[in-house]
């Protein structure tokens, strides 16, 4: 099966080469085809956000097409920014202004309440059945009071400089490469994924 990767994320293009592996499964990017064309996200959950964007290459391909969307919960600004956490600073808010901006909001607040989590969902739309698949991915964090923003964000995906990952007494940013296939929720996610794939990929 041709699965066409709908996303024009580095980060996310290099983790699902390396996590989406299956004999008779053959990951395609937009690049490889072409498409320029980004669609809208307006949905009021992740979930809406990644069926949205599933779908809208998946038409226009014909190709089954895996789409995500997720963000940063955090639990002390009633999980805020969450499904908004690309756009709700504006369309060109960078991800330096992001991070600073949310902990300039966290400021004051106690380090018991400064728990947060990384939440995604990982949707495969199939055009011809219009049917779908999805799971969800979550890392289990917390924000700490002392925190500079680093100069160089992690690319691809800045709220992980901040989130400080207890079980390994680092943040999410720095740690080893080992530590991080551990960790990754996206990596566990993708293996969930394709267990519900496998009846399309015969």
């Amino acid at each position: 099966m041709r699965l066409l990767l709908g996303t024009t994320n580095p980060a996310k293009l290099s983790d699902y080469k390396k996590y989406l592996v299956h004999a008779n499964l053959e990951l395609i990017t937009l690049q490889d085809l072409g498409i320029l064309d980004e669609p809208l996200e307006i949905g009021e959950t992740y979930k809406d956000n990644a069926l949205q964007k599933a779908r809208f290459y998946a038409e226009r391909t014909e190709h089954p097409t895996l789409a995500d969307d997720g963000g940063l919960e955090v639990d002390a600004l009633d999980g805020r920014p969450g499904v908004e956490s690309n756009r709700w600073l504006g369309p060109n808010a960078t991800n330096e202004q992001k991070v600073k901006k949310l902990l300039e909001l966290l400021e004051g607040v106690a380090a018991p309440k400064r728990t947060a989590r990384l939440k995604n969902i990982f949707l495969v739309y199939f055009p011809a059945e219009r049917e779908l698949v999805w799971v969800e991915g979550v890392r289990e964090g917390v924000i700490p009071e002392k925190k500079e923003v680093l100069k160089r964000l992690m690319p691809g995906y800045p709220y992980r400089s901040i989130l400080f990952i207890p079980e390994y007494q680092k943040f999410y940013d720095e740690l080893t490469e080992d530590e991080r296939e551990k960790a990754d929720h996206r990596r566990k996610a993708c293996g969930e994924l394709l267990l519900k794939l496998e009846p399309y990929l015969f």
